[in-house]
């Protein structure tokens, strides 16, 4: 054999060196990756699982053009307030809200109640709330003080 021969196989082996330690590292950081994906979906799916909400009513009074959404979180996840939005009749809207009578809380414990009030003039006929975990729930609106 001569030095052409072993020349020529010492620099495929150098390739070889310098490709697996290229490859090696940009393989471990897309398991890394998926991995630490596949953690935070299960989290996430955990969390929704233990999301659960109740409207307790919904009314509109006509005479005080004001909807008020009561609900209750009777899931095990702390929620935040400003985190749960509320649609009228499919329209997005952006109500005032207290949280157990107190408009300076916005996280919803379990076991408390939200109050959503949003003033309009046009009486709803049904009413959706989505949490951040993605629970929902729609009710339709009950009038009250129709003159």
């Amino acid at each position: 054999m001569g030095f052409s021969a072993s020349g020529a196989t010492a620099v495929i082996f150098i390739g070889l060196l310098v490709s697996a330690a290229t490859l090696v590292p940009a393989v471990q950081d897309a398991g890394e990756a998926q991995h630490e994906g596949l953690t935070e979906r299960d989290d996430r799916m955990l969390e929704q699982r233990n999301t659960e909400i109740e409207v307790v009513d919904a009314v509109y009074n006509d005479t005080e053009d004001r909807l008020v959404v009561r609900l209750d979180n009777t899931g095990t996840t702390t929620l935040d307030a400003e985190e749960t939005d509320l649609l009228v009749d499919g329209e997005y809207v952006d109500p005032a809200f207290t949280v157990d009578s107190d408009d300076t809380r916005s996280l919803w414990s379990p076991g408390t109640r939200l109050v959503f009030t949003h003033d309009t003039t046009t009486a709803p006929d049904r009413v959706h709330v989505a949490t951040r975990p993605g629970v929902q729930v729609a009710t339709n609106v009950t009038v009250t003080g129709v003159n």
